[in-house]
């Protein structure tokens, strides 16, 4: 049984006593006072049949005494005054008999009351009052003593049943006494039992767990807590086992991170000691080759553009080689840094690649080889970062060239399907000097050849092959290599791609979407990264603690979390390690943001991504990109003048998740398009056909191609348009 149960259990059994008690003297009470209440109205109708009999027999005696004058004929015995004075009287004592039957048949068991029946008696006192005095003496007698009787039997009736009504009062109140002590008692009992019980137990498991934290703080990972059961505490020990593990992992890793650093560090000596050479080559050409069109111009003013060609194309060569080995250094930086961004796009993919063709044949002649190409393509259009696949396949390429004399190099493109989901494959195959098993180990190192000599006969930075590699992970692929010395290699490319479609409206991205958790306990960087994710247009949830935190995934499962490392009680390597564990929450990525830089601790611990504070926005958003998939709802420009297509869109299902910016005035467009960031632009009808041609140009500039843009001018465009636009709408419920 969990702790939690035997928590619960304690508490309810402790509680249904208690509720018992407090039961039973409720019904106790309750007890008492009816029968208090029913002894009070037993009482009250003895006092009013006593009053009854008494006013029958003073009502009875003047009657006597009226029906005695009226026998020894005395005219005017009573006055009318007195007349209706008795009237008055039978009239009460009708009243009092009727309440009087009421009570006694509330009150009293049936069988055990007679009804008075002093109506008859009552209605031959009027009568006899009402006839002159006609003499009914005898008969009147015999009625009076017959209710008399009837009388005295109920007064006895009521006395039996109050003395019944004290004897049951006073075993109620004994009975309830007893019962509630008892009650009292068994709680007690209860309450010592099961808190010793819980004292004793949860003493038991918090010495195991303190002797196992001592063993790991003197340094003893390898000491492990025993079986606590399957309870919170066993589940406690599970956990602290688990983390002395990581630990140990972790360790052993960093120890390994430690070296790979020294290897890096010593690789980097190597790279800028060979970069250096690789550096001054293309600049001792430029300047060389400037200094001497500069000395040949002093000399010779009418040099005509033939005769400085040549060296102008040098110096022009020279600088691309200059420029293609800085390029290499930015982006492994900017890759390391976390900076490098990815944008999705449509692209022909037969186009692409006859450019790659085009572009890598000067290298392939440059060494004398054949590059042979073998395109299998299914689609016209996938999706994927051009750019990026483009600078992927060159690398590749340049690097079989390169390392490759009167040769062939193949370049093998194909798609393929498997689960659901598209793949491109690209093979690059050559026939140069391969590479041994050790130096196809290290191959997609930074800043690493095969050896020296390799840098030093063939040149170049040692980061191409990283760069492919990074890039191939920046779009969810891979590239493998495989190497067989003097006798080439072999890389191959595998990127999941999404089939686009054939015309530029189908290409559609979707947009900034989901439900992101931020924890941090620095309130000012709380409210940075809240700002900035909702200004993506993600719904931004903040918590201040690791606590805090924890409770808030668990109540609504955000899609992404964004977690400080050091805060107060829960820290951020606890809240991931709970994350992880908690089955419903274990699979949602987890943003770690710190001051210190323990990149590889974080990803080992489990977490999706690591950034060291102070992080920019535009790095922010770009990882919770990477890591998050967007849908498509946001910001929506809408420029026309009219409303024409207004109407059409404010109609479309999906619709009301948009937020809707419409315009005419191009001004105030140039404005929107700095104040806000958009998902959707969409063009209309417009006068001003000049300016709606410069603001497309603008449109489709490097900055804003990410966000998709559609067009139409005349009605048979809308209205072809709104089947396409209603399915964009839509596609994110």
């Amino acid at each position: 049984m969990s702790f939690t149960r035997r928590l619960t259990f304690s508490f309810v059994a402790i509680l249904v006593l208690s509720l018992s008690s407090v039961l039973i003297q409720v019904w106790g009470n309750d007890t008492r006072r009816r029968n208090v209440w029913l002894l009070q109205h037993v009482i009250r109708t003895q006092s009013e049949l006593n009053d009854f009999s008494q006013r029958m027999y003073s009502t009875h005696r003047k009657i006597l005494v009226v029906d005695a004058l009226a026998e020894s004929g005395t005219q005017n015995g009573i006055t009318v005054a007195e007349r209706k004075e008795l009237l008055s009287g039978i009239d009460a004592l009708v009243a009092l008999e009727e309440e009087l039957n009421d009570d006694l048949q509330e009150y009293l068991e049936q069988g055990r009351y007679e009804p008075l029946d002093a109506a008859l008696l009552l209605q031959h006192w009027r009568q006899f009052l009402e006839s002159d005095f006609e003499p009914h003496g005898e008969d009147l007698q015999r009625e009076y003593e017959a209710l008399s009787s009837r009388i005295s039997a109920n007064e006895w009736y009521l006395l039996t049943r109050s003395d019944e009504i004290n004897v049951g009062l006073r075993e109620v109140v004994s009975m309830t006494n007893k019962v509630a002590l008892a009650v009292f008692l068994l709680a007690l009992i209860t309450t010592f039992v099961l808190g010793y019980y819980m004292t004793r137990y949860t003493r038991r498991a918090i010495r195991q767990l303190q002797k196992g934290t001592s063993e790991w703080g003197e340094g003893n990972f390898d000491y492990s807590i025993g079986d606590m059961g399957r309870d919170e505490f066993g589940q406690l020990a599970n956990s602290f086992n688990d983390m002395a593990s990581s630990l140990r992992q972790a360790m052993g890793s960093a120890r390994e991170a430690s070296r790979r650093a020294d290897a890096a560090n010593q690789a980097k000596s190597g790279f800028l000691a060979n970069m250096s050479h690789e550096l001054r080559t293309p600049m001792n050409a430029i300047i060389g080759y400037s200094e001497m069109l500069l000395e040949e111009i002093d000399e010779e003013e009418q040099l005509s553009v033939s005769d400085l060609q040549p060296d102008l194309e040098k110096i022009q060569l020279a600088g691309k080689h200059l420029l293609t080995l800085i390029n290499d250094v930015l982006d492994i930086s900017k890759i390391e840094s976390g900076r490098m961004a990815v944008f999705w796009e449509d692209v022909a993919l037969e186009a692409v690649l006859r450019d790659v063709e085009i572009t890598v044949a000067p290298l392939m002649e440059k060494n004398r080889n054949i590059l042979h190409c073998d395109f299998d393509l299914r689609n016209e259009r996938i999706r994927t970062d051009v750019t990026r696949l483009r600078q992927i396949l060159l690398n590749l390429l340049s690097n079989a060239a390169k390392f490759t004399r009167s040769g062939d190099v193949f370049l093998s493109v194909s798609e393929l399907t498997e689960d659901g989901h598209d793949y491109l494959l690209a093979e690059v195959r050559d026939t140069g000097i391969g590479m041994s098993e050790e130096q196809l180990g290290r191959v997609f190192d930074a800043f690493v050849q095969a050896d020296l000599s390799t840098t030093k006969q063939y040149g170049g930075s040692g980061l191409g092959l990283t760069i492919s590699r990074k890039f191939a992970e920046l779009l969810g692929g891979t590239i493998t290599a495989s190497s067989e010395l003097g006798r080439g290699s072999r890389f191959v490319l595998r990127l999941p791609v999404g089939v686009g479609a054939s015309d530029s409206i189908g290409g559609l991205e979707k947009t900034a979407s989901g439900d992101i958790l931020v924890i941090d306990d620095d309130l000012a960087a709380l409210d940075l990264s809240h700002r900035a994710l909702s200004r993506e247009g993600y719904h931004v949830r903040t918590a201040s603690s690791g606590a805090e935190g924890l409770v808030m995934a668990r109540q609504h499962r955000p899609d992404l979390v964004v977690l400080d490392v050091m805060m107060p009680g829960l820290d951020g390597w606890q809240v991931l390690h709970s994350l992880r564990g908690d089955p419903v929450l274990g699979s949602v990525p987890v943003l770690m943001l710190s001051m210190l830089n323990e990149h590889d601790l974080g990803l080992l611990l489990g977490a999706s991504g690591y950034l060291v504070k102070p992080v920019e926005s535009a790095e922010l958003t770009a990882v919770v990109r990477d890591l998050l998939p967007a849908t498509a709802v946001g910001n929506m420009l809408l420029i026309e003048e009219g409303d024409a297509l207004a109407q059409v869109i404010e109609l479309l299902p999906g619709a009301e998740h948009w937020k809707i910016y419409h315009t005419g005035d191009l001004a105030r467009v140039a404005e929107l398009l700095t104040e806000l960031p958009w998902q959707l632009i969409v063009l209309g009808p417009h006068n001003d056909s000049g300016q709606i041609g410069r603001l497309v140009a603008h449109l489709r500039t490097e900055h804003w191609r990410t966000v998709p843009m559609l067009m139409a001018q005349t009605d048979a465009e809308i209205q072809s348009l709104r089947g396409q636009l209603g399915a964009y709408l839509n596609r994110g419920e």
